[in-house]
């Protein structure tokens, strides 16, 4: 009887952490398909605020953070009002470092650190560009010593070198092989799960097609 009773215990216990995993792949899933439809500083809030909520649901996941924060970022880069880049990317930048708390040596992490640091040196160009450059190459080095075959890295490797002068080693005849090897990265990549980040493979093909 004790048997019987411990079997039905245990049942009970593994349905409930199914179908509380289920329920939270569900609503991440549904929130990252909104996500990508994103045109407005409105509908990226909207999203951000949403995966907020998950995230204070889901204190040890990593994945609501990091989409709050991609969130975050994006709006930073819509924002035309200089003077609100910096609050954007604060609190950008306080969900991303929650993330890195919960998962240190995740790659995805450091990609998006990388994203995170243009929009700050947009607020002041000549101030903080060298600053911010290191930082971004820093990042982006990072996150290859995690996962060389993470496609986001090259992606945004090519669009800094796109965006540099070649006087500082930039444009376009430097920054199409490394959109070429983001490409091949790309058409190879699987992600971990149906929610891992898997965005930047239409901007690649977009940018490649402009340098062709």
């Amino acid at each position: 009887m004790k048997n019987v009773i411990l079997s039905i215990v245990i049942s009970f216990v593994f349905m409930q952490a199914y179908s509380t995993d289920d329920q939270y792949f569900k609503i991440m899933a549904s929130s990252i398909d909104d996500l990508d439809y994103c045109k407005t500083v409105e509908a990226y809030l909207e999203c951000a605020n949403k995966f907020e909520r998950i995230a204070n649901k889901e204190k040890t996941e990593w994945l609501p953070y990091y989409y709050a924060s991609f969130a975050y970022v994006n709006i930073s880069f819509l924002e035309q009002d200089v003077s609100k880049k910096d609050p954007l990317l604060d609190k950008a930048q306080e969900l991303l470092d929650i993330a890195f708390q919960l998962a240190p040596t995740e790659s995805e992490l450091f990609v998006l650190q990388s994203f995170l640091y243009p929009s700050r040196i947009m607020v002041d160009p000549m101030g903080r560009g060298m600053l911010y450059l290191d930082k971004i190459y820093e990042s982006l080095d990072k996150a290859e010593e995690l996962n060389a075959d993470n496609p986001r890295i090259y992606f945004l490797r090519a669009i800094n070198k796109l965006n540099l002068p070649e006087s500082m080693g930039g444009g376009a005849e430097i920054s199409k092989p490394i959109f070429k090897i983001a490409e091949e990265k790309f058409n190879s990549f699987v992600p971990a799960t149906e929610i891992s980040p898997n965005w930047g493979k239409e901007a690649n093909e977009i940018e490649l097609q402009k340098l062709n």
